[in-house]
């Protein structure tokens, strides 16, 4: 398999892993605060409520989670657990800290690839322009390697033209 295909999948690879996790572990409810003594419905509706009468945008969700949006840029998703005799309120981040982190990733996985690739294109290209062209173009005829330096020398030489190894 061509060593730049290989390079592209194993990036690609990466990046889906790390766009995966991103998305399960960057949507993971985090503890904001607790209700003492309070029951779960109730509280609910309180909260809601007092978020409503302050401006913020509210949209209940099937689940019982309330998305809480100031403004265009500072939202959350409120999730609402009963912890015995009190609330715990939990948050889970926006979609947009997970899109900026994927912008992210897909940033430097791109530059990491563009060098992968141009550090490969170009010993690929040292190698072709070493053996392949420079025998090529001084006239060497192929099937000839020198012993000492490996490298391919024309058949009548007494003395290899890169290393100055004595040939038999």
């Amino acid at each position: 398999m061509d060593a730049c295909l290989l390079t592209v999948l194993i990036i690609i690879v990466i990046f889906v892993v790390g766009f995966i996790l991103l998305i399960k572990f960057g949507r993971k409810p985090k503890f904001l605060c607790c209700i003492p003594n309070r029951d779960v419905a109730n509280y609910r509706k309180e909260a809601v409520s007092r978020l409503a009468t302050r401006g913020y945008i509210l949209k209940e969700k099937e689940n019982g989670n309330v998305f809480v949006q100031k403004d265009v840029f500072s939202a959350t998703t409120l999730v609402f657990k009963q912890n015995g005799l009190n609330v715990d309120v939990l948050f889970i981040h926006s979609n947009s800290n997970a899109m900026l982190a994927a912008f992210i990733i897909c940033f430097f996985t791109i530059w990491i690839l563009a060098i992968v690739l141009a550090l490969v294109a170009d010993s690929n290209s040292k190698s072709f322009r070493d053996n392949d062209l420079t025998s090529l173009l001084m006239g060497y005829a192929t099937g000839r390697i020198c012993p000492n330096c490996g490298r391919p020398i024309p058949m009548d030489a007494l003395i290899c033209p890169y290393c100055a190894k004595q040939l038999n």
